[in-house]
């Protein structure tokens, strides 16, 4: 019995401490690693008790709620302002959806053992999986995110062909030439845009540049037009170069637009 409580204490005080480290991550708060460690013995301590205890259904899921908060608390830290208490809320909200998300699964699972309980090396390695599956979708929906603040909704303009298309604000597209800002589009639209001009190695036009990549240099031609952005509840409208960037392959946008492209807009009359 007594082995079997510190087996008991080791694999919750693991649990938990798991669980913590995952919602103050996907929760983007500070790691203090003692918080962690006494939380996660805290939680340890009640598990092996909890089952001694003898309560009513509800009062028994209103103290593991109550415990489940005050284990988050332990972690995060002190909370005094307003914003420090909603971003102690958010953590807790993760600390539950995980405990939660992770327990079902694990049950489900587990079940294919005729009644018998899972072995703790099973439980551990699921365990382990779900958290890296968990930290990569977090990483994702933030990467997403962070991504989002950029994108913006673009129309192109050609001669006398007009797409629209979603762009990408990227600060390391500083392509310039003869004074306008150079916009990469893919390969699908440059083609919707440009047509016949592209299989003809440009057609008329005169202007190149110069494009490092990992196969090395290589001259693209570019298309002298007009782009309009949305931003702001206004449209900015300016002459730009385009230019077909073949590397590019992302589905959430087809325009690459340049760190100028919000400098020396066009003038008023331009806008609509």
């Amino acid at each position: 019995m007594e082995i079997y409580v510190e087996y008991a204490f080791l694999e919750n005080f693991l649990f938990d401490g798991v669980l913590l480290t995952l919602a103050l991550k996907s929760a983007r708060e500070r790691l203090r690693l003692w918080r962690i460690l006494g939380g996660a013995v805290f939680g340890a301590v009640f598990a092996i008790v909890y089952p001694l205890l003898r309560l009513p259904s509800w009062l028994g899921y209103a103290l593991k709620f109550s415990v489940g908060a005050l284990l988050c608390l332990m972690a995060f830290g002190q909370v005094k302002t307003r914003k420090e208490w909603g971003r102690y809320a958010f953590t807790t909200v993760f600390f539950f959806i995980y405990a939660f998300g992770f327990g079902g699964v694990l049950l489900a699972v587990t079940e294919n053992f005729n009644g018998d309980k899972a072995p703790s090396w099973f439980v551990m390695i699921g365990f382990a999986i779900l958290s890296a599956v968990a930290l990569f979708f977090v990483r994702k929906l933030y990467e997403k995110k962070r991504i989002s603040r950029f994108l913006y909704d673009c129309r192109l303009l050609y001669k006398n062909k007009t797409v629209t298309a979603v762009g990408f604000l990227d600060s390391g597209n500083l392509a310039v030439k003869n004074g306008l800002p150079v916009c990469f589009l893919s390969p699908d639209l440059g083609y919707t845009l440009f047509g016949e001009e592209i299989l003809e190695g440009g057609g008329q036009v005169c202007d190149e540049i110069k494009i490092s990549t990992l196969g090395g240099e290589k001259t693209a031609p570019l298309y002298e037009g007009g782009i309009e952005i949305k931003t702001n509840g206004e449209k900015r409208k300016r002459r730009v170069y385009f230019a077909v960037a073949t590397n590019m392959l992302s589905r959430e946008h087809k325009i690459i637009l340049s760190s100028y492209i919000f400098e020396n807009s066009l003038d008023e009359e331009n806008r609509s």
